[in-house]
């Protein structure tokens, strides 16, 4: 058999079983879905929304925390050299009166 009477055996018509349009029939009219996947389906969105919510805050608060930590490095450091640099003019300015003096 060559590939086009393949296609034709494959596409015939064929005459549906016995009570078939019946059972179509019947089903449509019971439009019965599964009672447990839509509310299984509702809860795993749910679930899935409040996990993302959840560590995307948890990253945001990290961040937070970490660029708080960053200004404070940022102003002790600031505070730091601010002070090394008065106890360095107060060292300076005992020690430029005893030089001219010995000179």
């Amino acid at each position: 058999m060559n590939l086009e009477d393949e296609l034709r055996a494959a596409l015939r018509r064929d005459n549906p079983s016995p009570g078939f349009a019946e059972r179509v029939v019947a089903r449509a009219q019971s439009s019965a879905r599964p009672a447990r996947a839509i509310p299984r389906m509702m809860w795993a969105a749910a679930i899935a929304a409040l996990l993302v919510i959840g560590f995307s805050t948890a990253y945001e608060y990290r961040e937070m925390k970490a660029e708080r930590a960053s200004r404070d490095a940022v102003v002790a450091l600031r505070i730091a050299a601010d002070k090394l640099n008065i106890a360095r003019e107060r060292v300076l300015r005992r020690e430029t009166p005893a030089d001219t003096r010995e000179n």
